[in-house]
């Protein structure tokens, strides 16, 4: 473990954002089960629009012949990436490609066998989310197998790896994760008078223009089907930019959908979901110069 370096949480954020991305949703459903994620609105939209369950590996690499390779592939989405079984063979398909990768998994899913191959391969970042202590995900998951993965993933040389968990650490992982690799962020915590568990407090929507401070409007997410939504924060499908089975990468952001979205971002009227995000930041009007353009 001599290669991971102690990381604060700022700059963990800044090794996994940045740049031209786009965020792979292998899979609708997630049966990690973390309190906070809003999985079961991501499922019931996406299963309203589309039967397709799992994003088939000849189906990714039809997407991916879109998409130019200065954009970075994110193994994340909107559920846990290796619930495909077909998805360390996507990865290395797109390392091969030539795209930077980026990993964001629980390791539910993955076995011995998946992690060697991975070994082979060089990554921007590897973040692995931690089973907390029970409080917020399903702790059952941390089986025997799960333990002595986790244990492989250690020892593998990976030199992007880190660990970010939400709470307390399971303790059948306690002695296992360094803690030189490890970022604690805060749990999440309920809304003043609901149930709902959120990982802010909810905040007043943002009138008139307003950015993005990590320019999410360049993460993009792909879905099993082939949709592409605007942001990792858009579990619902509010904003569908176009569909990487039938148009290409740069047809995202030139169509009516996006530039709908970036109107809206300069203060437009229009629903816009940027203007209830915990990250949206405003601005005047009269400086704001979000455009729709080429991002490759």
């Amino acid at each position: 473990m001599d290669n991971i370096q102690s990381m604060t949480a700022q700059e963990l954020r800044s090794a996994i954002t940045g740049g031209r991305v786009l965020e792979v949703t292998t899979t609708t459903g997630c049966v990690v089960g973390c309190s906070y994620c809003p999985q079961d609105k991501f499922a019931e939209r996406q299963r309203a629009i589309s039967d397709v369950k799992h994003l088939s590996l000849q189906d990714f690499k039809r997407c991916l012949a879109r998409v130019p390779a200065t954009v970075d592939i994110s193994f994340s989405g909107y559920s846990e990436p290796w619930l495909n079984p077909a998805c360390t063979e996507m990865v290395e398909h797109a390392y091969a490609c030539g795209h930077g990768i980026r990993i964001f998994t629980t390791l539910v899913g993955m076995n011995g066998r998946d992690l060697r191959r991975l070994r082979a391969l060089q990554f921007r970042g590897f973040l692995v989310h931690v089973f907390d202590d029970g409080t917020h995900m399903d702790s059952g998951l941390v089986r025997r197998n799960y333990v002595d993965l986790m244990r492989q993933l250690v020892d593998a040389g990976i030199s992007s790896l880190l660990f970010i968990v939400m709470g307390e650490v399971h303790p059948e992982l306690l002695d296992i994760i360094p803690d030189e690799a490890l970022v604690r962020s805060r749990p999440p915590r309920s809304r003043p008078g609901s149930g709902e568990l959120r990982m802010v407090e909810a905040r007043q929507p943002i009138l008139g223009a307003l950015r993005c401070p990590d320019e999410r409007q360049y993460r993009n997410v792909l879905l099993p089907n082939g949709d592409v939504t605007f942001c990792c924060m858009d579990f619902e499908r509010r904003h569908v930019l176009g569909n990487l089975l039938r148009d290409r990468h740069k047809d995202l952001f030139e169509g009516a959908a996006f530039c709908k979205i970036t109107s809206r971002m300069n203060g437009a009227d229009g629903f816009l979901l940027c203007r209830s995000c915990e990250f949206a930041e405003p601005t005047r009007s009269e400086c704001s110069s979000l455009r729709a353009v080429d991002p490759n």
